[in-house]
Formats: structure tokens, C-alpha cells, sequence
């Protein structure tokens, strides 16, 4: 075989020519690892029982690691509306954006899931209208490093690989939490410090529900470190992280609204194939 020859096809690119593309999963792939704040059920070893534990769940690509404490530098903050549609079997979210003050585009193909807007009098809606608006949750998604504080895997082994800093992402939640969180950022704003050169640890909380438990997230600062070696880069995926979502929900919002486009629009849509869901 000639290792010397190279292919050619008059006016084409070659890889145009060839036809081979790299699938959209593996184009969207980032290294940002998903963070889930949860509550674990493990046995306590002096009553044997089993009892809640609340702790942050880290996946990264097929390991599944556990923490009490994790250390964060927060580089990217967004916030976006959500809720789960049963009929779909999926979570219908609006695009992700600075704050919650303006119409955002959703996956339905409407407006914040239809949620409306400032309501005067809320105790005067219909009761129906009033779980309905319940039912959509506000999220603060937030991006960045963090490092888990002796790490272990589900049973209590401990965790090997996980003693530097990780780039993450974890949507938070309830109240409680983002309002923690919010005045430990707020704290070093106040400071002419971003969040990414401080860290910040957080832990959790148990708290009872109606229909179980749930965490809550404490936060408190930690030390000055400054920015390091490719905080730029981190910075840069998680921006880009937040186009291709809010990319994929514009989409949704498009193809729900294509009777609505002028025909030029509509055909560019229609065209779109093999579009792949985004976390």
C-alpha cells in the first residue's frame, strides 16, 4: 500500500467529498461533570439503621461519587424555568438566561411554560391555575471547579481520582439554597471579588417534606486562591455550554411554531433532522 498518496476530488472538500461527520453527541460532548445535591440512604454503622444522608453526587463519565462537602469556584450563573411534563416523560425547560425578569422562549413552543407574569393577587386565581403555576420551579443553574471533600463511592469505599479540582455543573433548586448561596456571592461582590479567584464550601442539610426529605444546601466562604492555569478555558466551555442548551430550546420552540414562520423560515426547520436532546 502507497502511504504517499493523497486523495483529491476536483472543487470539493475532501472530508465533504468522503461524507463522514462526527455525530452531534460527540460535537456537544463537554467535560463539565453533572453535580446532583440528593439525599442518600446508607446504614449507620452504630444502630445498623438506615438513615437519610444528604450529600452531592458527582458523576463523571461512568463513576458515580458521593461527598458531604465540596469546595466550588462558580465561573457561570444562569437561571431558566422548569417543569416535568408527565404526558412527554420529560422536563420542559425555557432557555437559560441572567435572571427571571423577561419573556423567555421554552421547549413547548411558548412563553416561561406559559407560567404569565407578575400576578397582583395570587390567592384570587383559580385553584387550578394556582398548581399550575406551582408546578413550573425556577432554577439556578451554576458552572465551575470544584473539589470534592473526601469523596466516596455508594457503600462508603473511598473514592481514588478525585483529589483535584473538576469541572462542574449543578442546577439548584429550592429557596433555601439559592438564597444561601446568593449571599456568599454577594458577600465577595461586595469585596470587588469574583467567585471563580474565592472558594466558597458547601454542605448540606436534611429537611423534612410532606412526601419524604429533601437538602438544602449551606455555603460558606472559603479562602482567596485567585485564578489559575486554564480558568479561561473552563470559563469558555461552560459559556458554550450554555449556547448549545439555549440552542436546542430555540429549536423546540421553532419547530412548535413553524405554522407561524414565513416559508423560508419554516423549510430551514423543517430541515433540521437527527436533533439531539440536551441533558
Amino acid at each position: 500500500m502507497n502511504n504517499t498518496t493523497a486523495l483529491s476530488v476536483d472543487n470539493m472538500n475532501l472530508a465533504d467529498a468522503m461524507g463522514f461527520q462526527i455525530s452531534a453527541s460527540s460535537a456537544q460532548k463537554n467535560n463539565l461533570c453533572r453535580v446532583k445535591p440528593m439525599i442518600l440512604q446508607e446504614i449507620n454503622k452504630e444502630t445498623k439503621k438506615i438513615v437519610p444522608s444528604p450529600v452531592f453526587q458527582m458523576k463523571r463519565d461512568e463513576e458515580e461519587v458521593y461527598c458531604r462537602k465540596m469546595v466550588v469556584r462558580l465561573f457561570v450563573e444562569r437561571q431558566r424555568w422548569e417543569k416535568w411534563d408527565s404526558a412527554a416523560n420529560t422536563t420542559q425547560r425555557t432557555v437559560m438566561a441572567a435572571n427571571l425578569k423577561s419573556d423567555l422562549k421554552d421547549s413547548l413552543g411558548t412563553f416561561n411554560l406559559n407560567r404569565g407574569g407578575f400576578v397582583d393577587d395570587f390567592n384570587a386565581l383559580p385553584e387550578d391555575r394556582k398548581q399550575f403555576i406551582r408546578n413550573i420551579k425556577s432554577c439556578k443553574v451554576m458552572m465551575g471547579m470544584t473539589t470534592l471533600i473526601e469523596p466516596f463511592y455508594e457503600g462508603g469505599e473511598p473514592a481514588t481520582g478525585f483529589n483535584e479540582e473538576t469541572p462542574f455543573i449543578m442546577d439548584v433548586k429550592n429557596r433555601d439554597s439559592k438564597k444561601n448561596i446568593q449571599h456568599s456571592v454577594e458577600k465577595l461582590m461586595r469585596k470587588g471579588l469574583t467567585p471563580a479567584e474565592h472558594t466558597i464550601t458547601l454542605t448540606g442539610e436534611a429537611k423534612d417534606m410532606p412526601n419524604g426529605k429533601y437538602i438544602v444546601i449551606h455555603s460558606s466562604l472559603g479562602d482567596l486562591v485567585g485564578f489559575a492555569d486554564g480558568d479561561n478555558d473552563i470559563l469558555k466551555e461552560c459559556v458554550e455550554y450554555v449556547q448549545r442548551s439555549n440552542e436546542y430550546i430555540l429549536n423546540k420552540w421553532d419547530e412548535a411554531n413553524v405554522e407561524n414562520l414565513s416559508s423560508e423560515d419554516a423549510e430551514i426547520v423543517n430541515s433540521i433532522v437527527d436533533v439531539q436532546d440536551f441533558e
